[in-house]
């Protein structure tokens, strides 16, 4: 009996080496579908991952990005869905805006993401901030809430834009009017010169453009998103240390703590906006050998000592999720329960934007 248990345990264990040894990309390119321009944060992102997966996948494979820009990342996803394979040679580069297209049932939506096989996610974070004449000091928005006119810059409704009129909403803030058309960077341009007077940036630009801007004392400080762990429990940006998160404002601003059909909507956006900012997917019907292959070398990747040595500066300081934990997320983003859908139509709506989330 013993003899023949240890046996069974020795052959599953054999099955499932072989099993991930046939795992060979041996003079193999892999095509890494990137649905943007080259030089935006997905590119980045992609760029920075690439030679590290090139290291450890096995065989050493030639990796190259393919970008394809237009539609709001919609004829790059497009794309992907109609002609990769899943045999590992084919990569997904996902971003927010990819996922906000399939949350709020987007039309032209020809890619089933829900169902692809997540490697890895590289959380980011959003943070507002003020220029310091508008408030009397960091972290305070009673003057904002006051004022009968609170500009602030918005690409379109049906990007990932959007959050920014639900979050004002849910402060209080009733003088806040979007300025449609004008992009993150654009936005922060106009913030500058003074045209607009919230503005925001995700980490990468918040360190490089706006803690200069706070250190000579123009800009202040509103919140951040907050960092969502798995567990649900929500912890202040190491970047902005001192600056409360969103349901730390929410409570402080409406005298009760964020829960009910607001926590829910918060934890659906907090998914698709921050958690799953950036993504590195493998197509559906992906075997588990390939994917499991890849989520080894993301590992392995996330150990190695340059890798360790230049990922802050070039992703930011919070850590890649890797493995399933990665996939729950992904679906949480790209589902949005009636009740948060309500929720944004309601506010778009307000907003006297035509567009409305499906």
């Amino acid at each position: 009996m013993f003899r023949t248990l240890i046996i069974l345990i020795i052959s599953i264990f054999t099955f499932s080496i072989n099993a991930n040894a046939k795992v060979d990309f041996s003079g193999k390119n892999i095509t890494w579908v990137v649905p943007f321009k080259e030089g935006g944060g997905t590119s980045r992102f992609a760029r920075f991952i690439q030679p590290f997966l090139t290291k450890y996948l096995p065989g050493n494979p030639t990796i190259k990005i393919m970008h394809i820009p237009g539609g709001g990342a919609i004829k790059g996803s497009n794309y992907f869905q109609k002609n990769s394979k899943p045999d590992g040679t084919y990569l997904f580069g996902c971003s927010t805006s990819v996922i906000v297209n399939v949350a709020t049932g987007n039309p032209l939506v020809e890619y089933n993401l829900s169902a692809y096989k997540p490697v890895l996610l590289l959380p980011q974070n959003t943070h507002w901030f003020t220029r310091s004449d508008l408030i009397n000091k960091a972290h305070d928005i009673t003057n904002l809430r006051k004022r009968k006119l609170v500009l602030y810059a918005l690409k379109t409704p049906a990007s990932a834009d959007l959050f920014h009129i639900w979050v004002f909403d849910k402060l209080g803030i009733k003088g806040a009017k979007p300025i449609p058309g004008l992009s993150s960077s654009g936005g922060y341009q106009a913030f500058l010169r003074g045209e607009i007077h919230i503005s925001s940036h995700g980490a990468a630009n918040y360190v490089k453009k706006v803690k200069p801007e706070i250190k000579k004392g123009k800009v202040l400080d509103i919140m951040t998103l907050g960092i969502i762990g798995s567990d649900g429990k929500v912890t202040k940006n190491p970047l902005a240390p001192n600056a409360p998160t969103f349901p730390e404002m929410y409570e402080k601003v409406n005298g009760k703590a964020l829960a009910g059909d607001d926590l829910e909507a918060f934890y659906s956006i907090a998914a698709a906006w921050s958690q799953a900012s950036k993504s590195m997917l493998l197509p559906e019907n992906t075997s588990n050998d390939i994917v499991n292959v890849y989520r080894n070398a993301a590992k392995k990747m996330v150990n190695d000592p340059d890798f360790k040595a230049k990922a802050t500066k070039a992703l930011g300081p919070f850590p890649l999720i890797i493995g399933e934990e990665a996939g729950a997320i992904i679906k949480k983003a790209a589902i949005f329960s009636d009740n948060t859908k309500k929720q944004l139509n309601k506010v778009l709506k307000k907003n006297r934007f035509t567009y409305r989330v499906k």
